[in-house]
């Protein structure tokens, strides 16, 4: 026993505790954690993005308005452009359209200042402002939420003079006229969605540009008004207004030449035929440098001569109806695809997708490479096509159509094409080339069929007949509202889950993990 104590080894003292290099450590620890701190928001300031995390990306503006923002008519001015919101933080509208107009000063890179305004929390800014837009706000600035848009440069810029040159690059825009109402059950108007990036985009490529560009429409072949609702031509109409063309009636019966002024002559629906004078003075206008044509047909009619010009230019219209028959029964809605058109850029981000199209259609004969066609400098590209299964019906008026391989024309099918005329693939003169649009269907633009497809079509070919290709690209989409309809008992079941079920059960959760520590 007295061995074993006499081997046992006592455990050495225990070192005193180094109360300096606790303290130099936990200095040090305070001292990275202030500098990763100040790293991660340095980091964040400067690096920092934004994400629209809603699950339609309702706050992400389209693709034609990020091309409009990188455009040279944005991106090549010497001043930014000055979008003025004056929204009060009571309107209905702020939350979802102050976030859409910071998204235009972002993607802007610099070439958009927007400059945010309560008139009734800031009323000695909003007096300047009333001073200086004067003559174009009136008394509207403390009536309504409005957008003020300033595109003007140089000396123009800072002037208060209501000239020509200093009204036409300034826009003012009623948030109101972005909501979408309609009357509910109770007759009563209900907001039901937004336009906000639609006219936005609309009045900042307006405001850019200044003075509209002029089209023409040749209303005596047509017996449709452009102020009746829902009519084609009211359709297209709104649609060229808001690319900032003025589109304006014309009477080619009565005239020996279509205007100088003129960027484009767009021919919709025809129901009567060109005389013989008239066919020249279009051949006149088609023969002279940039110039454009849209025609969008109707197979209704059979306008002999327009179908003779339209055949001498390498597009001509049939007289048959695309249709298709299946499981028995004969469908003549048309499901078509939009080609890449030879490179030519018109369908763009369109390319390659399907949508339908309603309404009477025929086909086109698109003559591509032909010899004549080639020795005139006239290139024709098919642009629209329908799928393989569709065809073109000669006996359209006969009951249950069946295919006829001798008569009929088999799938796909031609309902859109493009002509160019002249060398465009030289740079000298590839800004002086004359270009037209041909479509065999002018229904599609009734507003109960006109799909954003559609739409787009309309936009990007006008954009490309103008040569503002750097323009084209899918638009915006009307924001809408869903209404939740629920019962009196839903309501208050959901009511429990948010007011008692959900914080009871975060409660419990909160004392099962004490009771573990405490354990």
């Amino acid at each position: 026993m007295a061995d074993t104590d006499s081997n046992f080894d006592m455990a050495p003292p225990p070192r005193p505790v180094k109360r300096l290099g606790l303290g130099v450590r936990a200095v040090l620890q305070i001292v990275f954690a202030l500098l990763s701190l100040i790293f991660i928001y340095y980091l964040a300031f400067s690096f920092h993005d934004r994400w629209d995390l809603t699950e339609s990306n309702s706050f992400t503006l389209s693709e034609a308005t990020e091309k409009l923002l990188a455009s040279s008519g944005v991106q090549d001015r010497d001043e930014p452009i000055k979008i003025i919101a004056a929204l009060r933080k009571s309107s209905p509208y702020y939350s979802r359209l102050r976030p859409v107009v910071e998204e235009y000063e972002r993607l802007s890179k610099g070439k958009v200042k927007l400059e945010y305004l309560d008139p009734i929390r800031d009323k000695d800014r909003a007096f300047e402002i009333q001073n200086n837009y004067g003559d174009l706000l009136a008394d509207k600035l403390f009536e309504d939420d409005i957008f003020i848009i300033d595109a003007r440069e140089g000396a123009a810029a800072n002037s208060v003079e209501a000239t020509e040159d200093v009204t036409s690059h300034l826009r003012y825009l009623p948030a109101s006229s972005m909501v979408i109402s309609r009357s509910d059950v109770n007759n009563q108007r209900r907001p039901v969605g937004f336009q906000d990036e639609d006219l936005l985009s609309s009045m900042l490529q307006s405001a850019i540009e200044g003075k509209p560009r002029i089209m023409y429409l040749v209303e005596d072949k047509s017996d449709l008004e452009v102020t009746a609702t829902g009519s084609p031509l009211q359709v297209i109409s709104e649609a060229l207004q808001k690319q900032n063309i003025l589109l304006l009636p014309l009477k080619i019966s009565q005239v020996d030449n279509i205007p100088d002024n003129a960027e484009g002559l767009v021919i919709v629906a025809p129901e009567y035929d060109f005389e013989p004078n008239e066919i020249e003075v279009l051949e006149n206008y088609w023969k002279r440098p940039s110039s454009a044509i849209i025609a969008y047909l109707t197979p209704s009619t059979r306008p002999i001569n327009l179908r003779a010009f339209l055949r001498k230019n390498g597009v001509t219209p049939r007289d048959d109806r695309i249709i298709r028959t299946r499981n028995g029964r004969t469908e003549n809605q048309v499901l078509a695809t939009f080609t890449a058109g030879a490179g030519l850029g018109i369908n763009g981000s369109l390319e390659m997708k399907s949508v339908p199209f309603e309404g009477r259609i025929s086909s086109l004969e698109v003559r591509e490479g032909a010899e004549d066609l080639v020795t005139n400098r006239i290139q024709a590209y098919s642009l629209i096509e329908t799928a393989p299964e569709f065809w073109g019906e000669t006996d359209y008026k006969k009951a249950n159509p069946k295919y006829d391989d001798d008569a009929d024309y088999s799938g796909p099918l031609s309902i859109g094409a493009a002509v160019i005329r002249g060398n465009a693939n030289a740079d000298d003169t590839a800004a002086n080339v004359s270009k037209m649009i041909v479509l065999s269907t002018s229904d599609f633009l009734d507003p109960t069929r006109l799909g954003n497809e559609q739409l787009d079509f309309v936009k990007n070919s006008t954009y490309w007949l103008l040569g503002r290709e750097e323009l084209m690209g899918i638009g915006p989409r009307s924001l809408q509202r869903r209404k939740l309809n629920l019962i009196k008992d839903e309501v208050k079941f959901l009511s429990n889950i948010v007011l008692f079920f959900i914080p009871a059960g975060l409660f419990m959760v909160a004392m099962f993990v004490w009771n573990i520590r405490r354990a």
